[in-house]
């Protein structure tokens, strides 16, 4: 869930990683990473709702107000050309922040499965106005609170509800400029109540409280939630794109990353991919950090397969690396292996953000994100199942300005032949090759000319 505390703003020093010394287990002969695949890049067609990613990194900026954080009108109006979104902006600075860039994406933020936290009403207001919205637990009685949120749970399974969003949500997106709405913590479980221990959000109460109708089982794993939640959001973004004259686009705060994503187009968890049909835009808040504990090979592969699929269907993939466990501000290390890895899924609607919770809502942009890295040259290869390329847990990836790998093995550092002989890192630093990758950890490599 997106929420906030208090804030840094800050670039990373330009310092570079320095070499793991040798281990027993490290591979006696480097992996060849100058076996990559043929064929050209990726063309995927452009999405109507997110700036052109193709070339570069793009990132985005998560709230711009959240507790004792703010970013002023006239600093939004100054940075818009450094993002491609603002994830939850406040209404006077919708316009502000595409002063310097038109093509940005302002988004209004509402949790999905709750009435708004700005433009709402209380439980009192709900029960004499639409107390047939009101969702409770299976006792009948307790109102299924999201935990955190004192935003009255609504009946997402009742379209009534997509429609008031739209109405409610999306008049006020038109008036104040913004692009559309990112609807925070739409889960595949429930996540409303206690469904933990089975009193998860259940039911609604119809005709002046006298008949019960259940919705939900009122445990976390679901398929009556699942069905709900991928019909809320066909009739939300068809009346976001339908309802107004300038289309809103709907965008979704949901990590995919435990989910088996599509090979090539092909297969996938057909819930979560029902699901992204349906929207515009993905927010993976977790992302390849997961707050701090590392994605690992199995994440890994299904966040890069999630992002191409969402892509190829001219939609737009955000990546959220909140590294929220670690105590200090993210390292270099944590930065460049959040470089790395976002690269990997990286085509033209895709953009990313690094930072903590506490970081929310004030500009934390990295010198590292100017870096000419240039455009992929062909998809991301290596891995245990590459036939051409027994990279174990090593995956690379040729730009034209460089080149990105990441070791997303846990535990062992491997040696690896690059294809140029030298290379410099993204914080200024010479590489020479072979280079030593450790565990845990992306590298980013510069040098025009990468395609050829």
């Amino acid at each position: 869930m997106l929420a906030a505390a208090g804030c840094i703003t800050s670039a990373v020093s330009a310092c570079g990683h320095s070499a793991l010394a040798p281990e027993p287990w490290l591979t006696t002969a480097p992996i060849d990473g100058s076996v990559g695949p043929g064929g050209g890049p990726t063309m995927y067609a452009k999405s109507p709702y997110f700036e052109d990613t193709t070339d570069g990194f793009h990132a985005i900026q998560i709230f711009d107000q959240d507790r004792n954080n703010i970013i002023s009108v006239p600093e939004a109006a100054d940075s818009g050309n450094r993002y491609g979104a603002v994830w939850g902006n406040r209404s006077a600075t919708a316009i502000a922040w595409q002063t310097r860039n038109a093509g940005l994406s302002p988004l209004l933020y509402t949790p999905f499965d709750t009435d708004s936290p700005d433009l709402g009403h209380g439980l009192s207001w709900w029960k004499a106005t639409h107390p047939d919205w009101i969702l409770y637990e299976c006792d009948r009685t307790t109102v299924a609170y999201v935990s955190g949120l004192p935003e009255v749970p609504l009946d997402f399974a009742n379209p009534a509800v997509a429609a008031y969003q739209s109405a409610t949500l999306g008049s006020y997106a038109i008036a104040n400029q913004y692009s559309g709405l990112a609807a925070d913590i739409v889960d595949m479980t429930n996540n409303t109540g206690n469904p933990q221990r089975g009193r998860g959000g259940c039911g609604v109460w119809k005709n002046n409280h006298t008949k019960w109708v259940q919705r939900f089982s009122g445990q976390s794993t679901d398929p009556l939630w699942d069905a709900a939640l991928i019909s809320w959001a066909k009739t939300l973004s068809s009346a976001l794109h339908h309802s107004f004259a300038t289309p809103l686009a709907l965008a979704v705060n949901t990590s995919p990353v435990s989910y088996a994503g599509p090979v090539n187009g092909a297969g996938g968890d057909p819930n979560v991919r029902s699901l992204f049909d349906n929207v515009d835009i993905v927010l993976d808040e977790a992302g390849f950090s997961i707050w701090g504990n590392y994605v690992g090979d199995t994440g890994f592969n299904n966040v890069v397969h999630w992002a191409e699929y969402v892509q190829s269907q001219s939609k737009a993939f955000i990546l959220a690396d909140d590294w929220n466990l670690q105590k200090s501000v993210p390292t270099t290390h944590e930065v460049d292996y959040s470089l790395a890895t976002y690269l990997m899924g990286k085509e033209q609607a895709s953009a990313l953000y690094i930072g903590k919770n506490d970081m929310y809502g004030a500009q934390n942009y990295y010198h590292q994100y100017t870096a000419s890295i240039g455009k992929a040259c062909a998809p991301m290869y290596g891995g245990p199942n590459d036939q051409k390329f027994k990279g174990e847990r090593v995956y690379l990836r040729v730009y034209s300005g460089g080149l990105s790998i990441v070791n997303v093995d846990q535990h062992k550092q491997f040696q690896v032949k690059l294809p140029k002989p030298q290379y410099t890192n993204i914080e200024g630093g010479t590489v020479r090759s072979p280079v030593t990758i450790g565990p845990n950890s992306g590298l980013v490599l510069l040098s025009p000319g990468g395609c050829s």
